[in-house]
């Protein structure tokens, strides 16, 4: 990934004029997959829900949707762990 941001000496982010509009499409695009990533996170303890009440915790779909929960909450902690939270 090419850098669109420097860090001055104070450690603020900075960016070249050139690279301004590169820099809010990268943003935009970053805020639509934390937002995705969130949604997901609210809807799939509901979906394990679902499937435990119809006893179907030893499938593939709820195993699956356990590993998706799992990997999710470990990319919101590297996100939170790097100072990105909602």
């Amino acid at each position: 990934m090419n850098r669109l941001t420097e860090r001055n000496i104070e450690g603020h982010y900075i960016i070249a004029d050139e690279n301004i509009e590169n820099a809010i499409q990268k943003l935009g695009i970053f805020e639509d997959a934390y937002e995705s990533l969130m949604e997901s996170q609210e809807q799939i303890p509901k979906e394990l829900e679902s499937l435990r009440l119809n006893g179907k915790e030893k499938t593939v779909t709820y195993r699956e949707a356990m590993a998706r929960k799992i990997m999710n909450n470990h990319i919101v902690m590297f996100f939170e762990k790097h100072g990105l939270k909602e």
